[in-house]
């Protein structure tokens, strides 16, 4: 048994080795290059959560951007919709004259409000009809296919496609909107 304790006891002290100031080994703390790589460590992760908090971020600015940005466009379509349709005439004055009063319409569109007071702008930017350059030929959209006025009598049956834009503040997302309107 005797034996037994001292081959314990010599264990315990190669295992607690004492370093030359008398301190059991283990009480001397960490090394310069344990803690510098402890630092750099906790700093590499520190920068990895904010990277990904700044991504989170943009992106959610971003959603809120074409968010707002399609509600805009939405109650500018609507604002449009309620209107007559603007008849054209065979020169560009009649597209001009649409574009202008459609825009006008758009204006009225409710801001959301969180763009209140911003550079935000939504507008009317193109007014193309349906029509077809031969009787043979298929139909397409263009700005010189009105027809109205001039020989033809006025039809509530000639289809505008209307081209709206939303910008954002900062034109940060700019959003646009195609609708097609006529009288039925």
């Amino acid at each position: 048994m005797q034996q037994a304790l001292r081959e314990w006891d010599r264990e315990m002290t190669n295992t607690h080795r004492h370093s030359p100031d008398g301190l059991p080994q283990r009480d001397r703390g960490h090394s310069l290059t344990e803690i510098v790589i402890s630092v750099a460590l906790m700093g590499l992760t520190v920068i990895a959560v904010l990277s990904g908090l700044q991504a989170v971020v943009i992106s959610t600015v971003a959603d809120q951007n074409q968010a707002q940005s399609f509600a805009w466009l939405q109650a500018a379509s609507d604002a449009i919709y309620a209107r007559d349709r603007e008849p054209c005439t065979n020169d560009d004055t009649g597209r001009l004259n649409a574009i202008a009063e459609y825009d006008a319409a758009a204006q009225t569109a409710s801001v959301p409000p969180i763009w209140v007071g911003t550079d935000a702008s939504v507008e009317v930017t193109n007014v193309e009809y349906l029509g077809r350059t031969t009787v043979d030929s298929d139909f397409e959209w263009g700005e010189t296919f009105c027809f109205e006025g001039g020989s033809f009598a006025e039809s509530p049956l000639y289809t505008q496609r209307i081209t709206i834009a939303v910008k954002s503040p900062n034109s940060a997302t700019t959003q646009t909107l195609e609708m097609v309107k006529s009288e039925r």
